[in-house]
């Protein structure tokens, strides 16, 4: 790998890489797939602005900090005309664009009009192992494309062995063209933890994460009703939970009510990363109760802060967490509940907990996520 940051001519020459990334789903507010395209650039382009040229196309108005951007219409921002553009138009788009390799950061690429040297990042098959958490249209669309598009791509990207199981065993596709690079954690800066949510009055435990069926925040929330009557903690503790809506959400709207815990469950809607981080550092733990994730990203964010994490067991969350959870099947909400209790009343074991979710986000940075995409890119390249 190449280290040094000065470069003969000819050995620029030799080693420039031009990549082309789709950044249609960027946003500074994004959650997801838009936080792993910024983190993804920032770290390449960190790493090898002095070898490689990178361009990101995102929407006109969006810039990710050291990136050259491609604008393009905001219309693009509904997904409907993000597809369209992506499958009929974006073939046309490159005739103007000299590249090496481009990389679709999503689930599918361009199959109605195929794209050369085309990489893909398949971050989980949800759509086909639980399509009831998407409604319909959107479900079969995911399942239609992706299935498409794993054909077509050079190679996948995949964040954890567990989503390459799945996408051996669904789609079919060979482990030879399969990358399992998985995600990193931001450097943590402790002083950077001043945030407004700092002062909050009570204790709170934590969720993070888009409002949508998959996170089962709903059962998170019933969860939490039965810890805090079982403790006879109402008006002493707080469960807060930061995302946005996504979609069929309103379940989620309703639970605090239906669960008698409305004065102690709020809904945070988007929050900025200086306030997630405080959030992060002050939370009683993390409880992470999804039912199925190829990554689960937040879980690691939560340890790099010496924060608690209760997570779900299903998806690559046990593989991600390790041995520094507390896990349980999502279904269960005694178990979660009873989890919370323990983290509640436990100094001893929250410090354990806190330990070892630093010791386990060490292992994970974005500058070995931009390393061993490189790899990926050089392949697909011929370099």
């Amino acid at each position: 790998m190449f280290q040094s940051t000065v470069f003969t001519h000819f050995e620029r020459q030799e080693c420039l890489l031009k990549i082309l990334m789709d950044g249609l789903l960027y946003h500074p507010k994004s959650a997801g797939i838009g936080r792993y395209i910024a983190s993804l650039v920032q770290a390449y382009a960190e790493k090898y602005q002095l070898v490689d040229e990178l361009q990101v196309m995102a929407l006109s108005g969006q810039t990710i900090g050291g990136i050259t951007m491609i604008p393009l219409s905001r219309s693009l921002e509904r997904s409907v005309n993000r597809i369209l553009f992506e499958q009929w138009l974006f073939h046309s788009r490159l005739k103007a664009i000299s590249y090496d390799v481009v990389h679709f950061p999503d689930y599918q690429v361009p199959v109605m009009r195929p794209v050369q040297a085309a990489v893909m990042t398949v971050h989980d098959l949800v759509a086909f192992k639980y399509p009831s958490l998407f409604p319909k249209a959107q479900s079969l669309m995911k399942q239609y494309l992706m299935a498409r598009s794993v054909k077509i791509a050079e190679r996948v990207i995949v964040p954890s062995q567990t989503t390459a199981d799945d996408l051996q065993e669904i789609l079919h596709v060979p482990c030879e063209r399969i990358a399992v690079i998985p995600h990193g954690v931001d450097p943590i800066n402790v002083s950077q933890a001043n945030g407004s949510y700092r002062m909050r009055e009570r204790p709170y435990f934590l969720a993070v994460g888009t409002i949508e069926p998959r996170k089962n925040f709903e059962g998170l929330i019933h969860a939490f009703s039965q810890f805090v009557h079982e403790n006879h903690l109402p008006g002493q503790v707080d469960l807060l939970i930061a995302g946005k809506k996504g979609w069929l959400y309103q379940s989620v709207l309703e639970a605090p009510g239906k669960w008698n815990v409305g004065g102690n469950v709020f809904l945070l809607e988007y929050v900025s990363k200086e306030n997630l981080r405080t959030l992060y550092q002050n939370a009683l733990a993390l409880v992470y109760p999804s039912f199925y994730e190829g990554f689960g990203l937040p879980v690691l964010e939560a340890m790099a802060y010496g924060t608690p994490v209760i997570a779900s067991n299903q998806g690559a969350l046990r593989e991600v967490s390790g041995d520094a959870a507390l896990l349980a099947d999502p279904s269960d909400t005694t178990a979660f509940s009873e989890y919370m209790t323990q983290i509640w009343e436990n100094r001893e074991l929250r410090a354990l907990l806190g330990q070892k979710g630093r010791d386990r986000a060490k292992g994970y940075r974005w500058e070995v996520t931009a390393e061993k995409t490189r790899e990926v890119y050089l392949q697909v390249a011929g370099r």
